[in-house]
């Protein structure tokens, strides 16, 4: 899986992810920081990346093709939220991931978004 992480994804759960051995870009290293949902949403479908973000409104104007993952954690420190990061991907692993599907993680878990 490839990712790419949305300018409101914090780089230590980037750096997570990365280190279980997935490819994650960030808008940061694309130099698009300010960018408009529309262009992150094209560069991810570009590149073939799901996209993951803080943005609980980015899946309202999605693409039909754009994969979503919107993690959904109000108030919760990135360092708690790091804890659960080898759950996300095992219950990741689970998900058949289709063009158009947005999925919400929480501290419940992953579940898809209607």
């Amino acid at each position: 899986m490839r990712f790419l992480a949305d300018e409101d994804f914090p780089k230590p759960l980037v750096v997570k992810i990365r280190s279980a051995g997935y490819s994650v870009k960030t808008i940061q290293q694309k130099a698009l920081q300010g960018s408009s949902d529309e262009i992150v949403a094209n560069l991810a479908l570009k590149e073939k990346r799901i996209l993951l973000t803080f943005d609980k409104d980015f899946f309202k104007n999605q693409t039909a093709n754009l994969q979503v993952i919107i993690f959904s954690f109000p108030k919760t420190p990135t360092s708690e939220i790091i804890l659960l990061t080898p759950n996300f991907l095992k219950e990741l692993k689970q998900f058949k991931l289709s063009k158009g599907k947005v999925l919400k993680f929480c501290k419940s878990g992953l579940e898809e978004q209607k």
